[in-house]
């Protein structure tokens, strides 16, 4: 690899030499110092250091101060980063990938090696993951982490989550490509393991990159230098599927110094893939960066250069706006106003392509980020998201020489008003009825309006709302943002039935000692195990159901206690093969099979209520038998009693 840079900045010298005499002011802003750590913005971006939350971005930066790494967000107004006091990684010289899922951040920090160097055991990686406190704007560590991903300091490390929740990992280790993920939780991962489809026997210098793409799959880009294999492979796990089940790897790029360890990846809607990779061709008009772009369909990749080797460029990452249908690259160039490359950095250039037919441009592109002052800007890094006009663009770099940060934000085009959208669940039932709404509006908005029907109103973007009264409910939902806001409404959304309440046409108990007695018209329901002194108790109840209209819900048995017992006895289904006045122990019907419901310890002059809603299931005639298996005896109100037993049906939708 060495070999390959000093040919390539030999040759580079003499292709760039001297292009301008006119030094070029500051481009993009200066920020704070980050000494006492090193390379804070990464090295071959596999990893990204922003994300968008909140109509805002934020960053994982080095404090000075505290000596450790924080949270800090971005003012738009003054174009400067505001430390929110959140620690996230205490220990310095760290490398950091941060993933917002919409809910959760995670940070995946870890401890680095010296370039080319092998993985060294005992420097564990960890994952944090914070909770967003919106109306405080402030990111809160969750309990029970960080937790560790592996047990050592590696050249980088990124992470993805896929559409089951499950966390993956992938890093270069002994000279294979790693992955780790969750088993369970967030806070639990299983063993590292190499990846089983093609990823070993790379080199020391090679890295690897992971993305979640296409709504259900998880993908590994990993380089390759050597001799043999030089080249980019890429292989797929669908989501759900065994843990180590990874396709066989695909070639995305092939062929002699076709490789190098610099690898940027995004996705779009569509399941496009997109790798943004530096090759180690030294040809001056060969491509040194590129964009390689994976079909959806066929899993096939297609290459197209950014900048040639004479353009001196490095460290490469795009991002995509499908809103403008446009792909935004960057990189590190030679820095002005001598243009001459330079393997410790200078500034970052930005150049674009329409999506639908990608060209970019020769030469370095547009400046947005360069210190009049030094020539060393390097590592420009940015997010993981798609951009569009609501985030616009932040990228960040580091001054290697001057040891400050720096960072743009670009524009995008002029925003435009959400498109309002809502889902709930459930939206029937009896109350109170518990309804959770979310937002599922686009064109990101900022701000949101709910009309729920009933009098009440939120603004929260995924509320809980109880519904106590029955009705019909038409809900309305207005997303806004800066460009306007539109309404969504849906008329009858929400319907709450009230629950119908039937009392028992028919009780009885029946008792072993007296097997031909019936006890039809007793005021008590009695139910026990016996013993060569006791009497062993089952009763019986039967409900007429009608008037139900749709599916059930819920259907609960609500019994009145008359004799507190620890064991309150089980629910069967029976037949309805008995009446009120003929039932005896002798003709009763048989409880067997599995219980509806258990009853546990009975509280006197109690309600209890047991669920049996599968024996319910819409009108018609249904008998219930209660039995114990303990000598204590537990008593229940008939319907002759003062406080009968009811059937409780909840309608479905």
């Amino acid at each position: 690899m060495w070999a390959r840079l000093l040919l390539l900045f030999a040759l580079a010298l003499v292709v760039c030499g001297i292009a301008a005499t006119t030094a070029m002011a500051d481009v993009g802003s200066q920020d704070e110092s980050w000494s006492g750590t090193g390379t804070p913005t990464g090295t071959k971006r596999a990893a990204s250091l922003l994300w968008f939350n909140d109509g805002s971005w934020w960053a994982n930066k080095w404090d000075v101060v505290s000596q450790d790494f924080h949270i800090f967000r971005l003012d738009s107004s003054s174009q400067s980063w505001a430390d929110t006091g959140v620690t996230v990684d205490r220990r310095y010289y760290t490398h950091a990938d941060t993933l917002w899922d919409g809910t959760h951040l995670y940070v995946a920090s870890h401890k680095y090696p010296n370039d080319q160097s092998s993985a060294v055991a005992g420097y564990p990686s960890y994952l944090y993951r914070f909770s967003y406190d919106a109306l405080n704007r402030r990111y809160l560590l969750d309990s029970g982490f960080p937790v560790a991903i592996n047990n050592e300091k590696i050249e980088t490390l990124v992470i993805a989550k896929d559409s089951t929740g499950k966390l993956w990992a992938t890093w270069q280790q002994d000279n294979q490509i790693y992955v780790n993920r969750t088993t369970g939780d967030d806070r639990t991962w299983g063993t590292p393991f190499a990846l089983p489809a093609g990823g070993s026997a790379v080199t020391v210098d090679d890295n690897s990159a992971l993305i979640a793409f296409g709504g259900n799959q998880v993908g590994i880009m990993w380089s390759n230098q050597t001799t043999a294999g030089d080249g980019l492979y890429f292989s797929v796990h669908q989501d759900g599927q065994p843990d180590t089940a990874w396709s066989a790897s695909r070639t995305a790029i092939q062929g002699s110094h076709s490789a190098d360890d610099h690898l940027n990846l995004h996705s779009d809607a569509n399941g496009r893939v997109y790798a943004t990779i530096k090759t180690s061709y030294t040809t001056a008009s060969a491509a040194l960066t590129m964009l390689l772009v994976r079909d959806a369909t066929t899993g096939d990749w297609a290459g197209y250069p950014i900048a040639s080797v004479s353009d001196c460029p490095t460290r490469p990452l795009s991002l995509i706006d499908e809103q403008h249908q446009v792909v935004h690259t960057f990189a590190t160039y030679p820095a002005p106003p001598a243009y001459t490359c330079d393997a410790y950095g200078g500034a970052i250039y930005e150049k674009t392509s329409a999506l639908s037919a990608i060209s970019f441009p020769a030469g370095r592109g547009t400046p947005v980020m360069v210190d009049d002052d030094s020539r060393y800007l390097n590592n420009v890094s940015s997010t993981k998201q798609n951009v569009n006009s609501q985030t616009g663009i932040a990228t960040i770099a580091a001054d290697d020489h001057t040891l400050l940060y720096w960072h743009a934000f670009e524009a995008l085009g002029s925003p435009v008003a959400p498109t309002a959208d809502f889902t709930a669940s459930p939206t029937s039932g009896a109350p109170p009825l518990v309804v959770q709404f979310s937002d599922a509006s686009s064109g990101l908005p900022a701000g949101w309006s709910w009309d729920f029907g009933d009098g009440s109103s939120s603004t929260a973007r995924n509320p809980s709302h109880t519904y106590s009264a029955p009705g019909s409910y038409s809900v309305s939902l207005t997303a806004t943002n800066a460009a306007g806001s539109t309404t969504s409404t849906r008329p009858g959304y929400i319907t709450v039935s009230p629950a119908l309440t039937f009392t028992a046409a028919a009780d009885a108990d029946v008792g072993d000692s007296r097997p031909t007695t019936n006890y039809g018209t007793a005021t008590t329901l009695r139910v026990r195990q016996g013993s060569a002194t006791l009497t062993t108790h089952h009763s019986y109840l039967k409900f007429s159901v009608t008037g139900l209209a749709s599916s059930v819900q819920s259907a609960k048995l609500r019994l009145y206690v008359t004799d507190a017992s620890a064991q309150g006895g089980k629910v069967y289904a029976v037949s309805n093969d008995w009446t009120e006045t003929g039932i005896t122990w002798n003709n009763a019907p048989a409880l067997t099979g599995s219980p509806l419901a258990v009853a546990g310890t009975t509280t006197l002059g109690g309600s209890l209520e047991l669920d049996i809603t599968p024996a319910i299931t819409g009108n018609g005639t249904y008998s219930l038998g209660i039995a114990s298996t303990s000598t204590n005896l537990a008593a229940y109100s008939s319907h002759e009693g003062t406080n009968p037993p009811q059937l409780v049906v909840t309608p479905g939708p």
